[in-house]
């Protein structure tokens, strides 16, 4: 990548980013943007997506502002996305804490 050049985020990985962001609690689309780095129009277009699919719920709306939160889909949907991963993890500790190493921890 040449000086200048931004690596593209997927839109998996932007929308993974926002619902991580409102697991924290009831955002406005400035919060999110400001957080995540994401610029704001961007999330306003994931938003609508989330929105549309069910994570996302928007709990408060004015002419001035919007509120967002997390549905009760978008949290079982975080936990199944990363659920696997965190097997992977639980499995590489387990893999590199050897003998005398778990004995050790079993001692604490």
């Amino acid at each position: 990548m040449s000086r200048g050049e931004s690596k593209k985020r997927s839109f998996d990985k932007i929308r993974t980013n926002i619902l991580l962001n409102l697991s924290k609690g009831q955002k406005t689309l400035n919060q999110i943007s400001k957080e995540t780095g994401i610029n704001w129009k961007t999330v306003d277009n994931h938003i609508v997506y989330l929105v549309g699919r069910g994570l996302v719920t928007e709990v408060f709306k004015s002419s001035f502002v919007r509120i967002y939160e997390l549905s009760e889909e978008g949290k079982e949907f975080l936990l199944k996305k990363f659920q696997k991963k965190l097997k992977i993890i639980d499995s590489k500790i387990k893999t590199k804490i050897g003998g005398s190493s778990l004995q050790l921890l079993m001692k604490l």
